[in-house]
């Protein structure tokens, strides 16, 4: 796929009309099989992907083999423009894979106790993963890299009890399970000799034929036009987008049912990033501990702009847990069916039932899981969506967010095993949201820079000293570590934790704005140094008056948490004031 710094691409699945999945699905099946048996005779070659990434990809495979089965040039062009971006992929995380190698040790894996099995380490795989991308100077997508290769590396461990001492040995030949064809190999849309596509923007459809093996497997043009419809994304895109070549590729539903998509990439031209001098005010985002997400904006003279933004997602994190805990008793339910089934002679009447009930049961995962991740999907685009509307509502041209190299625990859910459920979701869902904000941020033209929060949750934003963290505002006989409530010995700052951690990193991004408009070069700074300035906490603007809608409303006060009822969507109000001077705010 063709990219650069000034474009960037946008992929619009849609499916294709009933009357071409008959033959999309047999073409699918063909190119399928031609990519897997291409992928495993050139696997051994894989270190020559790894040096050599100009020109197209099918090029490259063609240098080495010619296809294993061929249905005509164009179409094998197409398929070995898929075997040559999986090789290239595949030899890029073999490099990563060389890097980690010397840092794999026994203490990444945690050993077997009486209450739960071997895992890993991920305080120590951390600790590790950091040292070695500071000797590396790499940044934050390097991070990321390295951590998902060790993990997998761990993840090997666990099953063979030692660590591979080979890329290959880790990683199996990455075949295709369902069908994928990108038409980069082809002339194009016009003159195509694999696939012809032509647009209609007025009309809001495409026509689009292709070439596809039929039921007694001659390859043929198919005789009638599809024409596909345009989702109104889709004809918003094209007006100001170029279309690039198109991916058909198949997808399957938890019930077993195969259709054909053709995915429609535009490259649109990102708006241009302001200059240095250009950026007076920076959002910081952190990560919550309660919350997901805690943002708020600081202008240029260390000045707060609004008041602070809480993105909590409610039930969402329960939601997400049951499902979590269906998918784990569905998977003993079938761990159990397969040892009950083994026991059983091959000829047994019952080895049916026992496949049966198999083939419910994955089905029923697999429906869980894409329930899970399409939640997950969506709260990222909102967050993300919410984050650049009060970019724009600020004038934040920077938006200065926590590194996803620390990931905040809860004490949400009874145990260690409540605790590692909302663990495991939010570094899915955060990894989403740091994915989507970023590519989205290049799109509308807002600068984008992580920030580490070492110390950001436990320094006071108006003295820079070390602070302490409670349990509540009005429980502070005892500092926790993860407390909701900050408080500063000092200067006698306190305020939510929260709150006072995403000041820090908009501070930290306040001092690498004011470090880029006087010298020109990029340098991070610690929440210690000297030139990251001070915030005050008071907010700017008149105070937020919510009176209650109910006819008899009764509010609660616990310590300085007012509780108001009758809202349509509840509010959650919280202020660091007296109690008197509090409730006289809130009216």
């Amino acid at each position: 796929m063709r990219t650069n710094r000034t474009h960037q691409p946008l992929t619009y699945d849609v499916r294709l009309p009933d009357e071409a999945q008959a033959d999309a699905l047999r073409l699918l099946d063909a190119s399928k099989a031609v990519v897997n048996a291409t992928l495993t005779i050139l696997w051994p070659c894989l270190d020559a992907f790894g040096g050599e990434r100009t020109g197209p990809a099918w090029k490259q495979v063609g240098k080495y083999i010619a296809s294993p089965l061929p249905h005509g040039d164009r179409q094998w062009r197409c398929e070995s423009e898929v075997v040559g971006r999986l090789l290239r992929a595949q030899a890029e995380r073999k490099k990563v894979f060389t890097l980690v190698a010397p840092i794999l040790s026994d203490g990444f894996i945690r050993p077997k106790t009486e209450r739960r099995p071997a895992g890993k380490n991920r305080p120590a795989i951390k600790e590790a993963i950091t040292a070695l991308q500071q000797s590396l100077d790499e940044d934050e997508t390097s991070f990321v890299t390295l951590q998902n290769v060790v993990e997998q590396a761990c993840n090997f461990f666990l099953q063979h009890d030692r660590f591979p001492t080979s890329y290959e040995e880790l990683q199996p030949i990455p075949l295709l399970h369902v069908g994928l064809l990108t038409y980069a190999g082809d002339d194009g849309g016009t003159k195509g000799q694999a696939y012809r596509l032509a647009l209609d923007a007025d009309a809001g459809v495409a026509r689009f034929r292709f070439r596809s093996p039929d039921e007694m497997g001659v390859w043929r043009w198919r005789r009638e036009e599809t024409l596909i419809a345009f989702p109104a994304c889709l004809k918003e895109r094209l007006s100001d987008g170029k279309l690039m070549a198109p991916t058909l590729r198949e997808e399957r539903r938890a019930d077993g049912e195969r259709f054909a998509v053709l995915d429609f990439i535009i490259e649109v031209e990102k708006t241009a990033l302001p200059t240095w001098e250009q950026v007076e005010c920076v959002l910081g985002v952190d990560w919550g501990v309660h919350t997901l997400l805690t943002a708020i904006a600081i202008n240029e003279h260390s000045e707060q702009v609004g008041r602070p933004f809480f993105l909590d997602t409610g039930g969402f994190d329960g939601k997400q847990a049951r499902t979590l805990r269906q998918i784990d008793e569905l998977k003993k339910k079938v761990a159990a069916f397969e040892q009950e089934r083994d026991v059983l002679p091959e000829a047994h009447p019952k080895r049916a039932w026992y496949q049966e009930r198999l083939e419910l049961s994955r089905r029923d995962i697999e429906r869980c899981w894409g329930k899970y991740e399409r939640r997950n999907r969506a709260v990222a685009h909102l967050a993300s969506n919410v984050l650049l509307l009060l970019c724009q509502i600020h004038g934040c041209s920077l938006l200065s967010m926590e590194s996803l190299k620390t990931l905040k625990t809860t004490g949400r859910g009874k145990g260690v095993r409540g605790r590692w459920r909302h663990y495991r979701n939010n570094s899915t869902v955060r990894g989403e949201i740091w994915r989507i904000l970023r590519y989205k941020c290049h799109l509308l033209g807002v600068r984008f820079r992580t920030a580490q929060p070492r110390g950001t949750s436990h320094t006071c934003p108006r003295c820079g000293i070390t602070a302490k963290t409670y349990r509540s505002p009005s429980d502070r006989r005892e500092a926790v570590k993860w407390g909701r409530w900050m408080a500063c010995e000092a200067c006698q700052y306190n305020g939510d934790r929260d709150y006072c951690a995403s000041v820090n990193i908009a501070r930290l991004g306040v001092a690498y704005l004011a470090h880029m408009k006087h010298v020109g070069k990029a340098r991070s700074c610690s929440i210690s140094d000297p030139r990251v300035k001070p915030v005050s906490y008071t907010g700017m603007g008149s105070a937020l008056l919510l009176p209650p809608t109910g006819e008899t409303p009764a509010r609660t006060l616990r310590g300085k948490i007012c509780y108001y009822p009758g809202w349509v969507a509840s509010a959650f109000l919280q202020s660091s004031q007296p109690k008197a001077v509090f409730l006289r705010l809130c009216g």
